[in-house]
C-alpha cells in the first residue's frame, strides 16, 4: 500500500479522508490567524460533507486532548533526558502547547473524521489517472 493511500497521509496533510486529494481547511497555513480554523463545508473533489452532523467535531476535542497529553509526555521525556528540572518542564511544556495548538487542532479534526470515513480509491483522481494507462 502506498503512503498516499494510508490514513496517516490524510491525517498529517489534513486532506479529505475519502479521496485524499483536497485540503479540509480553507487556508493551508495553520499559523495564519485569520482563517486558521475555517474548513470547507464539502470536499471540492469528491463532494464529501465534512461535518457529518451538527456538532460532529465536538468529539475531536477529546482527540485534541489526547494529542496534547502525548506532546506533554514527549516534552517530559526530553526534559528527563537532559536532566529534569520542574521549572524548565513547565516552561517548555507551556510553550510547546501554545506553539503547536493550531496544528493539534487541525490534526485532531482530521484524525476524528478519518475514524468515520474510509479511503475510496475510486474517488481519488490521482489513482484514476494512473489507472487509465
Amino acid at each position: 500500500m502506498a503512503f498516499r493511500e494510508s490514513k496517516l497521509y490524510s491525517i498529517i496533510k489534513c486532506t479529505c479522508p475519502r479521496c485524499h486529494e483536497s485540503k479540509m481547511f480553507l487556508n493551508n497555513n495553520p499559523y495564519k490567524m485569520e482563517n486558521w480554523d475555517k474548513m470547507h463545508p464539502d470536499c471540492p473533489t469528491c463532494k464529501l460533507h465534512f461535518e457529518r452532523e451538527p456538532g460532529f467535531f465536538q468529539g475531536a476535542m477529546y482527540v485534541s486532548y489526547a494529542l496534547g497529553v502525548a506532546l506533554s509526555v514527549a516534552v517530559l521525556l526530553i526534559n528527563v533526558l537532559i536532566g529534569f528540572h520542574t521549572t524548565r518542564f513547565f516552561i517548555l511544556n507551556t510553550l510547546s502547547l501554545i506553539l503547536f495548538a493550531p496544528l493539534l487542532f487541525r490534526w485532531a479534526r482530521s484524525l476524528y473524521l478519518n475514524i468515520f470515513v474510509k479511503y475510496d480509491k475510486t474517488k481519488d483522481p490521482v489513482y484514476n489517472k494512473s489507472d487509465k494507462r
